[in-house]
């Protein structure tokens, strides 16, 4: 017999673990957009259950499994609205057994799109690479001076020929 069943079987299951919740692409979203609910607790975790402001909102029993120890449920929302708006959390069943609730999820809908606001990090970002772009054009903008200068010397010294040389029939001697 597995050693990891016979110990399961011999312990008393303890209270289960807490599920986590999270958004995605982010908990402020603009209307209309698509977004997803994402719970996660232990593995063999059989079915997830969403609040919405403390209501049985849809419960979701097509769990996947995220590694050896967890698995997810995916709660996807086509389009949201201000009735999407509001306080989630999640529980999930195993053995018999409800879970304690997650953390809330506060989502909240805005009518402005959100993905074009730039936020606090994203700006310092582009100030970076911004700055890293026009120090590379300086330098390429130097590169193409000295090939210049380059040529424009080399196109000179051509046309007076160089120093000392002599056209034949320019000075002869009898």
């Amino acid at each position: 017999m597995d050693p990891e069943i016979l110990l399961s079987s011999l312990i008393p299951p303890g209270p289960l673990l807490r599920p986590s919740i999270s958004a995605e692409p982010d908990s402020v979203i603009s209307q209309g957009w698509p977004m997803t609910i994402v719970c996660r607790g232990p593995a063999a975790a059989e079915v997830f259950l969403l609040e919405k402001d403390r209501k049985s909102y849809r419960d979701q029993r097509i769990v996947s499994l995220v590694g050896p120890r967890e698995t997810e449920a995916r709660f996807h929302i086509t389009a949201v609205s201000d009735d999407t708006a509001g306080h989630y959390r999640c529980f999930y069943h195993k053995r018999s057994t409800w879970s304690e609730s997650s953390e809330f999820l506060e989502l909240e809908v805005t009518e402005e799109d959100v993905s074009a606001l730039p936020s606090a990090a994203t700006s310092s970002n582009y100030m970076v690479v911004n700055s890293v772009r026009m120090g590379l054009a300086g330098v390429v903008l130097l590169i193409l001076v000295v090939i210049l200068a380059e040529a424009w010397r080399s196109q000179r010294r051509s046309q007076h020929g160089p120093q000392g040389w002599r056209q034949e029939g320019a000075h002869q001697r009898d």
